[in-house]
């Protein structure tokens, strides 16, 4: 006897819409926390640029090799028991990295920035795949505001660690304090994520795990549409990694003022994404994300080029807006079919995330030579590809928007 699927307005559906909401949220208040103390390492560490960029690196490869793997492990044991997973190896990572801070070791801290990442990425692709389903069961566009909810949370997370900061509180205690209430949340949030029965119910059909990530691997559409992620998510990684050093050495601001404009970022990102489905009935999401992407890429240039402060922080606006809808409007295309959404959410988190992880640390490596905010104008060029790219996720749906 099949299972019937539960409605889009029950219990069900509810708590797991809420669940999802929580896990977002936590997962951006993890990243801005970690993020927010990076001025603290590199000058407790005395790190150069091009040192800074290496240990970014080494924690982004612990993303890459995660991320590729993930869609299968949440087509084996279920998005419950994989992010749960994936929690535990953060932590892990964590109390690593507050223990080698502790104890000035750079080689420490860069074996557990691995760790942590991994345990990220896995938990950030898991969390994807989940909002996929819970938006089929909704039978709404919801996926924009699971996305703001990640922002909102980076928001609360960046606007914690500037107060931390002028605060003066100690790194080991402020994340120690993370750890807790991250771990806390998503014990209540795991148990109530759509039940496995029900999943199976949605995602049955004749390939197994394996076969399902190998063909999604072909496809041109979820390719592409992990290229568009590419450009996005180098903004918007680039902005969390070397925006407050930008500020700080490019405008000689203080550390908590240069995570206050992060902060700012981050707001902005969060408020797009939460009207973002009101633009997405009136226009057509690839247009609007073509719109934004094209004045993000005039933000970054006058964030890069400009000599007064004022500006550049009015064009962070306009790269924050660029940055917010890549992820969003790709993933609710391509999780309209349920028996793929884990393996393309999985082929996009790989391209996406490895952006967000991997590209901040070659920006590093250009500040070496001509300073932080010179080298973010290199975002540039694969945010261009992405406004080439967005014809390629027109639907059906689009194409009925109502237009004015």
């Amino acid at each position: 006897m099949d299972l019937q699927l539960p409605s889009s307005r029950s219990r069900t559906v509810s708590y797991a819409t809420v669940a999802t909401l929580i896990t977002f949220f936590v997962e951006g208040a993890m990243l801005a926390s970690f993020l927010s103390r990076i001025p603290t390492l590199r000058d407790v560490l005395e790190l150069s640029p091009s040192q800074m960029g290496t240990l970014l690196l080494i924690g982004a490869c612990g993303a890459v090799v995660s991320l590729p793997a993930s869609g299968p492990i949440v087509g084996r044991f279920g998005p419950r028991n994989t992010v749960w997973a994936s929690f535990a190896i953060w932590t892990l990572g964590m109390i690593g990295l507050i223990t080698a801070f502790e104890l000035g070791s750079v080689f420490l801290f860069a074996v557990f920035l691995f760790v942590m990442q991994s345990g990220t990425s896995l938990g950030n692709s898991t969390m994807n795949v989940e909002s996929g389903y819970v938006e089929l069961l909704a039978k709404r566009p919801i996926i924009p505001w699971f996305h703001a909810a990640f922002s909102i949370g980076t928001v609360i997370g960046a606007a914690t660690g500037a107060l931390v900061l002028y605060c003066d509180i100690d790194f080991a205690v402020h994340l120690a304090v993370v750890i807790v209430i991250a771990n806390a949340l998503m014990v209540w949030a795991g148990r109530n994520y759509i039940p496995q029965p029900i999943i199976d119910a949605m995602t049955v059909d004749d390939a197994n795990n394996a076969a399902r990530s190998k063909r999604a691997w072909r496809e041109r559409r979820t390719v592409l549409a992990g290229v568009i992620v590419f450009g996005t998510g180098l903004m918007e990684g680039g902005a969390n990694d070397w925006l407050a050093l930008s500020m700080v050495d490019g405008f000689h601001m203080t550390s908590a003022r240069g995570t206050a404009v992060l902060a700012m970022f981050l707001f902005v990102l969060t408020l797009t994404r939460i009207l973002s489905p009101k633009l997405l009935l009136r226009w057509p999401a690839d247009r609007v994300l073509r719109v934004l992407l094209s004045g993000s890429i005039i933000g970054l240039v006058m964030v890069s080029v400009s000599p007064w402060i004022a500006p550049a922080i009015l064009a962070v606006a306009l790269w924050a807006m660029g940055a917010a809808l890549g992820f969003p409007i790709a993933a609710s295309v391509l999780s309209k079919e349920p028996a793929m959404a884990a393996a393309r959410m999985a082929v996009m988190s790989t391209l996406g995330y490895g952006a967000f992880l991997a590209g901040p640390p070659i920006i590093g490596y250009i500040a070496e030579y001509v300073g932080y905010r010179h080298a973010l104008i290199i975002i540039t060029i694969p945010v261009m590809i992405s406004a080439l790219l967005t014809p390629i996720l027109r639907t059906p749906h689009n194409s009925g928007a109502r237009r004015r």
